[in-house]
């Protein structure tokens, strides 16, 4: 048990910089926009490059293991996966030094993309493991435990960012900032992967990996290479605004049809499965993570916009906002963490109602030193205190969490499109709230009963992270048509989308006679 704890908490670090390179996209969009003149869809095109990594990451790890004939990591183990992972993000951040040398948006891009390419390999190896840690019906709790250190990166990430391309808040800091200003804070960052990988080679991590032989069939390599062909080929023949709209409108066709399928199907326990495409709760999994990647990221991503459009803030301005947004998801994964620590049930009630506001305290402190005066963000307490009562009605059940939390975000957003001034501001924020905690509840339950298939599981899982590439592109293309306000309605069908999702995983799972929510009763939703 506390070896399975001291390796939990090594697995953690590599968490931080996930969400400290995401957020702080939320500063270089805005940035760009005004240095390279785009439209907000072009800006967008930074989410763009860096999450279709994680598809395109996904399918080449299907590839090579193919050519390798089995599984990758269940042939390297997963901490080999995670330094090869790291590396391959330390030289993405290379490419910015050139890039901003030369004020290339393309390089740029391509920097990011690369970045995003090693994200997806340590991903698809860390989660697995996490979950290997301990019993499955707990791993949600273990993930939110190394989301709680993911969302502290994501809100220092900001913060840290804008200071070191703007130096202080101010007109002027905007104006004279230069695309040249990117370049030393990512390759420090390049240097911090490199000694992390270094970390990781000379750590204690057991070699963990399913010793069955699982076989890449054609059709687990076919359908998404398929899928990828046909985009590319849209890109080509139209151009990429095009193809991204076509990927949205083609998997909204996809993740309906499914889920009708899913309601209609009558089928138990999976037989003789070929593959992971097998098992409906795979897919379904898949399909929701598109959609929570994909909300996630459009709210933060498309938040500096709409701070100047509403707010008349410029990009030296917005750190302290989009920070907020970010630490709202730390906010709600420190809450969602406090059972891996086993506390008694009463010592429990009772962090639960602590730790958040600490966790809000620490964004409003880590703000102070950039920003200055927070005060304006001490009204954001009411959306932390909805949330501490959301999550005392989910006891701690998956199923539940994830119907309760997406109803709220769905219903948030919807206020911040209906409202103006700082009710509008706040509610669209508080989305970070209620995303915070769906990622290990979705992960799980995609992966739950998948057998010798987890590990492809998984990198459908992460494949899928494409959402965050498309959705956010999408909502920049609402905006410039509709206006930015109006566009946060698609974050609305977003959450209404992994509301029914909580809905149909549940009953496909209990047909297999896996039931998530009572499981963690009869565990006491504690952590291992």
């Amino acid at each position: 048990m506390q070896n399975n704890r001291s390796h939990l908490y090594t697995l953690m670090t590599v968490w931080f910089f996930w969400s400290f390179v995401a957020a702080s996209n939320g500063i270089l969009i805005p940035l760009f926009k005004e240095k390279f003149t785009l439209t907000q869809t072009q800006a967008q095109l930074v989410d763009f490059a860096f999450y279709a990594a994680y598809f395109i990451g996904s399918v080449l790890y299907l590839i090579f293991s193919r050519i390798m004939g089995g599984d990758i990591l269940n042939k390297i183990g997963y901490k080999n996966g995670i330094v090869i992972g790291l590396l391959i993000s330390a030289v993405g951040t290379l490419l910015f030094y050139p890039a901003a040398q030369t004020a290339s948006y393309n390089l740029l891009l391509s920097g990011l993309f690369i970045v995003g390419l090693g994200f997806s390999l340590q991903q698809t190896a860390t989660q697995p493991f996490m979950i290997a840690l301990g019993p499955p019906e707990t791993g949600a709790q273990r993930i939110n435990l190394g989301g709680a250190v993911n969302n502290l990166g994501g809100t220092i990430g900001p913060a840290l960012v804008s200071y070191a391309i703007f130096g202080s808040i101010s007109k002027d800091a905007a104006a004279n900032a230069s695309i040249e200003d990117v370049k030393v804070p990512y390759l420090i960052l390049g240097v911090l992967f490199a000694l992390m990988a270094l970390f990781f080679w000379v750590s204690k991590l057991p070699r963990i990996k399913n010793d069955e032989d699982v076989q890449v069939s054609n059709i687990v390599i076919g359908l998404p290479l398929a899928f990828l062909v046909l985009c590319v080929g849209v890109a080509v023949a139209f151009s990429i605004e095009i193809a991204i709209t076509f990927t949205f409108v083609l998997m909204t066709v996809l993740m309906i049809g499914y889920m009708i399928y899913s309601l209609a199907g009558k089928s138990g326990a999976v037989q003789n499965a070929g593959s992971v495409l097998s098992y409906p709760q795979a897919v379904l999994g898949m399909t929701a993570i598109f959609v929570y990647v994909g909300v996630e990221v459009t709210i933060g991503s498309n938040l500096g916009e709409y701070l100047k459009e509403t707010q008349n803030l410029d990009s030296s301005q917005i750190s302290k906002y989009v920070s907020l947004f970010w630490g709202s998801m730390m906010i709600g994964r420190w809450t969602a963490s406090i059972g891996n620590f086993n506390p008694s049930e009463s010592m429990k009630k009772i962090l639960t109602v602590i730790v958040p506001f600490v966790a809000f305290a620490i964004v409003l402190i880590v703000n102070s030193l950039y920003s200055g005066d927070v005060s304006d963000l001490f009204p954001y307490a009411a959306c932390v205190a909805i949330m501490i009562l959301a999550y005392f009605a989910s006891q701690e059940k998956p199923v539940r969490l994830l119907l309760i939390f997406t109803a709220l975000g769905a219903i948030m957003s919807i206020i911040g499109v209906m409202t103006t001034g700082k009710i509008a501001l706040f509610s669209l924020i508080s989305g970070g709230l209620f995303c915070s905690v769906l990622w290990p509840s979705i992960f799980s339950l995609g992966t739950a009963g998948l057998g010798k298939f987890t590990n492809q599981g998984a990198a459908f899982l992460i494949m899928m992270i494409l959402g965050g590439s498309i959705i956010p592109v999408v909502q920049g293309k609402v905006a410039d048509s509709f206006g930015i306000q109006q566009s946060y309605l698609l974050a609305a069908g977003c959450f209404v989308y992994l509301f029914i999702f909580g809905i149909v995983v549940q009953g496909v799972l209990r047909k297999q006679g896996i039931d998530f929510d009572k499981e963690v009763v009869k565990s006491g939703g504690k952590g291992h």
